[in-house]
């Protein structure tokens, strides 16, 4: 009987836990599976010393991280490996963390503090897992359990979708909670019978914030607003093929044809995604001459992801970028990637720790881009054509800063809007700077095909729908394979193309002529820093008192 419990809380229960929060999850979106996900492993920690707690927990992690980061090896087989091992290591942290806390006593009042601390340290080791080392992986956090609940995660503009995470969590604890008093009572001669207030104050939590989503929801918007026609191209260019040289004529090719079956008898804006075209749009006078003559013909801009260079800089740097080009051919501007993604877009310490380029297959590295640049999209502008020389010389003239052409004086339709690329659509405070700075709705350039047809392409899209109800700006999403998509600013998907398949996809974005700025965008991380503080202090106070008092070794099964 002790062996098959030690094999219960040492091995089962971890990886339930693990299995189950992967579930709740795309591509299996079990999403109701993310309020009871942690249930096992708080079991598995109760009691448990920090060393065994520590071994628990990192198990949990690897069946997590496993199921939802996998996809990793079309990229590198050791640097999948590598990641999910280290990616554990937080599990393992906060196992160490929530073993510290647990406590034999089933009182109210013990449970509910203990499920407020243990849910602001959970959030804590999220945030860094965001933001360490090498700029963090912080996907498929425990909120992002619940993208699909819309009226439910709209607090997120204030707390960010780490207040989301807490919400989760304590609903998790509060079913440990009660759980764990059932179980106390089988076989008692004299059960106690009392009602879980614990669980019936995480639903009231819940209840509150679904409410006041509701709300938000239905809010009519103030102001006016103003209608942006777009059309979104998907190219759905293999990864093998995007920078191959004998491959650019069809590359080219495919991105022309798919923007003349545009529909709309005037498009405004036309979108490609990440690196779209294989050459330096500055430099490569064929790419330039396609790009200018369909601004030209449609009388459209176009936004593109282009490689971009500085030539006079000493050695040369090359930029993961994002150019949007006016009908009249002049380069209005152009944003470089300012979170670049570790041996996917540069080799860290490589000229320390050579040995780390094994893990990428990637041998040239980009440089990291410095501004949150915004766009202006003016819909009158002089019809002026520019030749390649021209646009050179506009560009390399304000090279450290946004690209600038010379603009009239006409009054017309104006829309400012901020550019990410990649998975710059996870990171929250990058994503809120542009807002901050007066971005009135966000684009973001993809390139998932480095994935293949992997759950990546959703999994990336569950994680972007947070920061529209952070901002509450609506965000287009252009990508090369999927998912190709405008969500609103309240995390609803309103159009989408078919992912993992050459595409346009055309549709009005109407744009609100008075924006809020939200808490969360003002702030940023406030409430995660409480957090920090608050579960800092309490794991301190808990070492203390646990060091005045014997240990209970006996409880950790």
């Amino acid at each position: 009987m002790n062996r098959a419990l030690s094999l219960l809380y040492r091995w089962v229960l971890p990886v339930v836990g693990g299995l189950f929060y992967a579930l709740a999850l795309p591509p299996y979106n079990h999403s109701e599976l993310g309020w009871v996900a942690l249930v096992p492993l708080l079991f598995a920690l109760e009691g448990c010393r920090p060393g065994e707690a520590f071994r628990r927990g990192f198990l949990a992690g690897l069946v997590f991280f496993g199921m939802t980061t996998w996809w990793i090896i079309h990229v590198s087989l050791p640097g999948m490996v590598a990641l999910i091992a280290f990616l554990a290591l937080y599990f393992g942290l906060a196992g160490i963390f929530l073993a510290q806390l647990s406590n034999e006593k089933d009182s109210v009042w013990r449970n509910i503090f203990a499920a407020v601390i243990s849910a602001a340290g959970w959030v804590t080791l999220e945030w860094v897992r965001g933001h360490f080392p090498l700029g963090g992986f912080g996907w498929n956090g425990l909120g992002v359990t619940q993208f699909t609940a819309t009226p439910l995660i709209q607090f997120a503009n204030v707390t960010g979708v780490y207040g989301v995470s807490a919400l989760v969590f304590i609903l998790n604890y509060a079913f440990f909670c009660t759980i764990r008093r059932y179980l106390r009572n089988i076989g008692n001669a004299t059960p106690v019978r009392r009602l879980s207030w614990e669980f019936y104050l995480a639903m009231l939590l819940i209840g509150g914030a679904f409410m006041t989503g509701l709300r938000a929801i239905d809010a009519l918007p103030s102001g006016n607003s103003r209608l942006l026609r777009l059309a979104l191209v998907q190219g759905n260019i293999p990864q093998s093929l995007k920078f191959d040289e004998h491959e650019k004529p069809m590359i080219l090719d495919r991105y022309r044809s798919l923007t003349t079956t545009a529909t709309l008898e005037q498009v405004d804006l036309i979108i490609w995604p990440e690196t779209a075209i294989p050459e330096a749009l500055r430099y490569d006078p064929e790419t330039f001459a396609l790009v200018t003559n369909i601004t030209a013909k449609t009388l459209a801009h176009l936004l593109t992801g282009t490689i971009d260079f500085t030539p006079h800089a000493t050695p040369e740097e090359a930029f993961n970028a994002a150019a949007l080009v006016r009908p009249d051919g002049i380069i209005a501007g152009i944003y470089r990637k300012i979170h670049l993604v570790p041996f996917g877009e540069y080799i860290p310490l490589r000229k320390i720790l050579p040995v780390f380029k094994w893990f990428t297959p990637i041998t040239d590295s980009f440089e990291c881009g410095r501004d949150a640049t915004l766009f202006t999209l003016n819909l009158n502008q002089p019809s002026k054509l520019v030749t390649l020389s021209e646009a050179k010389g506009l560009a390399t003239a304000a090279d450290s800063e946004v690209l600038r052409s010379a603009q009239n004086d006409n009054e017309g339709k104006r829309f400012r809007f901020g550019t990410v690329i990649c998975f710059e659509d996870t990171l929250p405070d990058l994503y809120r700077q542009f807002v901050k700075r007066g971005a009135e709705f966000m684009v973001n350039l993809t390139n998932d095909a480095w994935f293949q047809d992997s759950p990546a392409a959703e999994m990336h899209l569950a994680n972007a729908i947070f920061r529209t109800v952070e901002t509450r700006r609506s965000l287009v999403r252009c990508t090369n394979n999927g998912v190709t998509c405008l969500v609103d600013q309240f995390g609803i998907v309103r159009h989408q193309a078919a992912p993992f398949t050459p595409a346009t996809l055309e549709f009005t974005l109407p744009v609100s002529t008075k924006l809020p700025v939200t808490f969360y965008t003002r702030y940023g991380d406030v409430f995660t820093g409480g957090c920090a503080l608050l579960a800092v202090a309490s794991f301190c106070l808990s070492r203390i008192t646990r060091k005045a008092s014997p240990a209970n070794s006996s409880a950790c099964r």
